[in-house]
């Protein structure tokens, strides 16, 4: 049976650190909880499913509005433990998620996509749009022509 539940102490959060470093390797160990504890300022929530006691899926989620979408539930981080994955521990915790985002009055869900979970959001119902994520690198691009800032 899968037990889902939102991770507050600083041990809970501490101990996803394994499963969300293998979704983001920018991350480390030592810095973890305080990254979490600040996003949480701005409506971050860690969710936990577990199996047995075991954490085997971890979604990083927050209410939040946009000229773009409106009112959302944007999902920041959603991964299954590699030894878990394909046993529906994802499909379960979106399912929860998406559970509440209808209790809050949220009519949507959104998220960024790594290309290699693409078929998974696919077969859970989400399509796709044409927006593409991307990102700067702030030092390079102010950088004067063959030059470092």
């Amino acid at each position: 049976m899968l037990t889902i539940r939102e991770l507050r102490s600083d041990g809970e959060i501490a101990a996803a650190f394994p499963l969300m470093s293998s979704l983001r390797d920018r991350i480390a160990a030592g810095t973890f909880l305080a990254e979490v504890r600040r996003q949480q300022i701005e409506g971050y929530e860690l969710v936990g499913a577990f199996a047995d006691d075991r954490l085997v899926a971890l979604a990083g989620v927050r209410r939040t509005h946009t000229l773009a979408r409106g009112e959302h539930l944007f999902v920041d981080d959603l991964v299954t433990s590699e030894a878990e994955r394909g046993k529906g521990h994802g499909r379960a915790l979106l399912r929860w998620l998406a559970g509440r985002a209808r209790a809050e009055g949220l009519a949507q869900i959104h998220l960024d996509s790594r290309f290699t979970a693409k078929g998974f959001y696919e077969r859970e119902g989400f399509t796709f749009k044409t927006s593409i994520p991307c990102s700067l690198e702030v030092r390079n691009y102010l950088a004067p022509p063959g030059g470092v800032l």
